[in-house]
């Protein structure tokens, strides 16, 4: 099931996106809660497609997942779906993203995209290290958030407590990509701004350069 058709303007895939998230937010409803699961599966699966090359990983969790989510949002009213199982996904496609080839030794998301995207000097040795601890911190706040998420999801007494560690979290991260940028300008000279970080990230020709 496709709630993103392709021929769709990006404008109006947008709007669509919207709708859904916020009729899902404000409305209890089982019909809600069981588009909402497809549409946020249908999104990670084109994630595990098209970032981790794991075709037959999608086709698990569309065939499994999909069907199986439906099915306990039905029996289950009490699991909430909305937001955690979209906050899950999008913290578990971030993990990968920066911890992926940090993992496997190979060269960073972080070291890729300041050589490859912002196109500044050569990262010294020291500013490398730097990129390395600043991909293990964003992994471990993406696993922490997914795994806080999906106990939110079936446990009711932590939804309140999960929800102000998750918009903290949020506001933290925010903050710390504007003051990483600071630290690597003063501490090691670099040019990278995050306003133009900011500004690579939003155009899909940076990403045909890295290697996640």
């Amino acid at each position: 099931m496709s709630l993103n058709p392709a021929g769709w303007p990006p404008q109006l895939r947008g709007a669509v996106t919207a709708a859904l998230l916020i009729s899902s937010w404000l409305f209890a409803s089982p019909l809600l809660n069981a588009v909402f699961i497809l549409f946020t599966l249908h999104v990670f699966s084109l994630f595990l497609r098209d970032v981790c090359g794991l075709q037959r990983g999608r086709l698990i969790l569309l065939g499994i997942g999909g069907p199986l989510g439906v099915l306990l949002s039905l029996l289950k009213p009490e699991l909430q779906f909305v937001p955690y199982l979209a906050v899950i996904a999008i913290n578990l496609s971030m993990a990968y993203v920066f911890g992926h080839n940090l993992l496997r030794g190979r060269p960073c998301i972080l070291l890729q995209f300041v050589t490859s995207a912002h196109l500044g000097p050569s990262p010294s040795c020291k500013f490398a290290t730097y990129l390395r601890q600043q991909c293990a911190v964003w992994l471990g706040i993406g696993l922490f958030s997914a795994g806080l998420s999906l106990l939110a999801l079936v446990a009711e007494p932590l939804r309140v407590f999960a929800g102000v560690v998750l918009v903290t979290l949020l506001f933290a991260q925010a903050l710390w990509f504007v003051i990483s940028h600071e630290i690597a300008r003063v501490r090691f000279k670099r040019p990278e701004t995050w306003q133009r970080s900011i500004s690579l990230i939003m155009q899909h020709d940076t990403w045909k350069k890295l290697e996640i």
